[in-house]
């Protein structure tokens, strides 16, 4: 037991079972289930033979746009060319029992389009997207015509060497249609054909890395700003996030929203005058989230909700098993960050809840993975 009297040995094991302690705590409160799911899905209904519809956003109009991946799942593990190729859906939220409606993008130049975090601009009528082409991740830039009918145009492709494959999640404009934010929730680009196609020792030691990342919590992903006059990306915050994924921002375009869904919390970040997004504060929540969108006629924000990532585990050994999920929303209440359940489902229909959105008594639902979208009637 000499070492016990050895500082040089004894303060190195102190801090590792510190940190060691610390990283099992954080496991822990990751995995606990929230304690408040109740379900009251008894009026939804699955709609859609498209996969993996992971974000949505409400245009004018009453239009509610959501893009599919095909299944972001199968693009991550087996690339996106063994990927079904998605697109783009509306719904019109003012039906009463409305119908997707798949939307043609005009002038589109790739061949592959795997949606994964999308931005509807109402200030600029433009629809931005993160789409997984295969060697690379891009955004795609949109423009949304409304009248006589619904049309989407393609207007620009934005690429960067910053943009890891796979390994950017969510976007939204900035103070004009010049200037956007993106997410990064990956530390490490993926293989063009997929996690499970591992070939080089390095690429096997990447992934174990990204395991470790996972469960150790280092915060190594960040948003990044890019000009789209100039053609340039680059870092916009630092390095706050185990997973930077769903992004919002506030109407006047001042402060922004970032989810890291695993350590179940928002970042909300001030844009100071040149662009750089300053960290204020967390918002910790209840339960993990993925997408979030702020709706401009309450002021409040949107939240697809994970609040059991146990379950969520076991759909990767099952793809069959149940994973709950539903839409909240975030609020300010005297100064204070609050929390309240909309529709909350058992994931029978639709699993493992990604996004939500509201118009009237419809609530829509969508997922990462599965097929369909979960449109709910409230009484």
């Amino acid at each position: 037991m000499a070492w016990l009297t050895n500082s040089r040995i004894l303060f190195p094991t102190v801090i590792l079972l510190g940190v060691l302690v610390n990283r099992g705590l954080r496991l822990k409160e990751m995995m606990t289930t929230y304690e408040n799911m109740t379900f009251n899905d008894q009026n939804c209904v699955l709609k859609g033979s498209f996969s993996g519809a992971e974000d949505m956003a409400l245009g004018k109009n009453s239009v509610l746009f959501f893009g599919s991946s095909g299944g972001l799942s199968n693009c991550f593990a087996n690339g996106s060319a063994a990927t079904e190729n998605g697109g783009f859906w509306m719904l019109d939220m003012k039906a009463s029992d409305p119908e997707p409606v798949q939307l043609d993008i005009l002038d589109f130049p790739h061949e592959s389009i795997h949606v994964h975090g999308i931005y509807v601009s109402n200030k600029t009528d433009r629809l931005y997207f993160i789409n997984h082409i295969g060697p690379i991740s891009t955004v795609e830039v949109l423009k949304i015509e409304y009248t006589p009918k619904v049309v989407l145009k393609h207007l620009k492709t934005v690429k960067s060497d910053l943009f890891p494959r796979y390994g950017i999640n969510d976007l939204v404009e900035g103070i004009d249609e010049n200037e956007i934010y993106v997410s990064r929730w990956q530390v490490f680009s993926m293989r063009e054909n997929g996690q499970r196609n591992l070939e080089t020792a390095w690429e096997k030691f990447e992934a174990l890395l990204g395991l470790g990342v996972m469960l150790f919590g280092p915060t190594l992903t960040l948003v990044y700003r890019c000009d789209l006059v100039k053609n340039e990306c680059y870092a916009a915050s630092d390095k706050l996030f185990v997973g930077a994924n769903g992004m919002t921002v506030s109407p006047d375009r001042q402060t922004y929203f970032v989810a890291d869904p695993m350590e179940k919390k928002i970042g909300l970040l001030k844009r100071q005058s040149d662009g750089w997004l300053e960290f204020q504060e967390w918002i910790q929540l209840p339960f993990g989230i993925d997408n979030i969108e702020f709706e401009p006629s309450t002021g409040e924000i949107l939240l697809g909700t994970i609040p059991d990532f146990q379950s969520a585990r076991k759909q990767h050994e099952d793809k069959n098993y149940p994973v709950p999920g539903g839409l909240s929303v975030l609020y300010l209440e005297d100064g204070l960050w609050k929390t309240r359940d909309i529709l909350m489902h058992d994931g029978l229909k639709l699993a493992q809840i990604s996004a939500g959105n509201r118009f009237g008594s419809t609530v829509v639902l969508g997922s990462p993975h599965s097929k369909g979208i979960l449109v709910c009637k409230q009484q």
